[in-house]
């Protein structure tokens, strides 16, 4: 799990940058509260992964009233927005290591 240029492109054409913008403060807590959550899983050594961190978060987003709200008023049915917008906001708030 992890965004693609492809996904990016998908998500800012039905304008899920402006959307996180608007709920920014929500979605870091969101981060915060799925990071906490797998540290209390898994074992001392390791550290959370961000694709850890997005499964909880996709869980979370499936029964957020903003994002509910946002996918009905823009018609998008399909699932694959809970997990790409999750991407998202994990890139976001983690940003990948630039590749050259």
């Amino acid at each position: 799990m992890s965004l693609t240029t492809e996904t990016l492109h998908r998500l800012r054409s039905k304008a899920f940058d402006k959307f996180y913008t608007q709920h920014q403060a929500k979605w870091k807590k969101c981060v915060e509260n799925a990071t906490t959550y797998v540290k209390s899983f898994i074992h001392d050594k390791d550290k959370p992964r961000p694709a850890d961190i997005a499964e909880v978060l996709q869980n979370a987003l499936k029964i957020d009233p903003d994002f509910e709200k946002y996918t009905a008023e823009k018609k998008l049915k399909e699932k694959y927005w809970v997990s790409d917008f999750a991407d998202y906001i994990i890139d976001q708030i983690y940003p990948p290591a630039n590749v050259e």
